[in-house]
């Protein structure tokens, strides 16, 4: 099974730079009238644009055709947390969930930094305080566009879950190529490849277990979907493949998905569901899953 997953990413990783799709965009015209159509080129000097319209075929518009467009801001965040408790008969459980995220993008860059944090204990009555769910995670990611369909970018990022019995931090560090693969008002996913580092230590049986503690290489295959197909609606869905090569080769896999609500299609605030599952080969257990629910802000 191992040998599988491992094999199969790495020709998916062979296969992708083959793909591609043109950003699909919406323009307004001074008089309210609008295009839409395939993105050929966006000339930031003269403020020229050029289309790819179904019906009417290549079209350049000038900036004075054109209604100026939205400033977009630089900066993006959100924050968003949950927290349920239970008490009955002396028998008492809770559980808390965070979630930030900010980026930063201009055109000729991309910065984004995101962290997460999920616990919960039990404690029945005569009996000692449990802890069933201490883990979190972090990352950085940094791209730099290199043409029109192609970005570069470095990654680095950190996952912790304190009940592991070995590999409870982990640590990867990843650089490569990205690939826009589609653009749109409500469409973005894009797929990143290439080779990766990855450290996994910690935990009460670490000293036994003989890739803990180690170093190896390997790479990496991220696929990053975004989709919003109302103003209220969002779904985020992000999975990332990284195989190592230590004694043997050793896959993992991180899956995360998340649905966003919006009351109104003005507001900042939102509730979500987040559903993440974590396969990592080189800990104990390999395998773990978490469901929360949050609500949250924008700003």
């Amino acid at each position: 099974m191992h040998r599988f997953l491992a094999t199969a990413g790495l020709l998916s990783l062979g296969m992708l730079p083959s793909l591609s799709w043109a950003e699909t965009v919406t323009l307004t015209l001074r008089n309210g009238d609008s295009l839409h159509g395939e993105l050929i080129e966006r000339n930031s000097e003269d403020g020229t644009t050029v289309l790819n319209h179904p019906q009417l075929g290549r079209l350049e518009l000038t900036a004075e055709q054109l209604q100026p467009a939205e400033t977009k801001p630089l900066w993006t965040s959100s924050v968003s947390a949950g927290l349920i408790g239970n008490e009955k008969d002396g028998d008492s459980s809770m559980s808390i969930s965070f979630t930030g995220k900010t980026r930063y993008k201009d055109e000729q860059q991309k910065l984004s930094l995101s962290g997460s944090f999920n616990a919960s204990k039990s404690k029945d009555s005569g009996e000692a305080l449990s802890i069933d769910t201490e883990k979190g995670s972090a990352e950085l990611r940094y791209d730099k566009p290199f043409g029109s369909n192609l970005d570069l970018f470095a990654l680095s990022s950190y996952q912790y879950n304190g009940t592991n019995d070995s590999g409870v931090n982990t640590v990867l560090g990843n650089i490569g190529v990205a690939f826009p693969l589609m653009k749109s008002e409500t469409t973005d996913f894009t797929v990143s490849i290439g080779p990766s580092v990855q450290w996994s230590g910690g935990g009460i049986t670490c000293a036994s277990d003989t890739s803990c503690g180690n170093t190896y290489g390997g790479a990496t295959l991220t696929a990053d979907l975004s989709w919003k197909p109302l103003p209220t609606l969002k779904f985020g869905l992000q999975n990332q493949f990284t195989t190592v090569w230590a004694n043997e080769i050793q896959p993992g896999n991180t899956l995360t998905a998340e649905v966003r609500y919006y009351p109104a299609v003005n507001s900042k605030l939102f509730t979500t569901l987040r559903v993440q599952s974590i396969y990592q080969s080189m800990s104990t257990p390999q395998v773990n899953n978490t469901i929360t629910a949050q609500v949250g802000a924008d700003f």
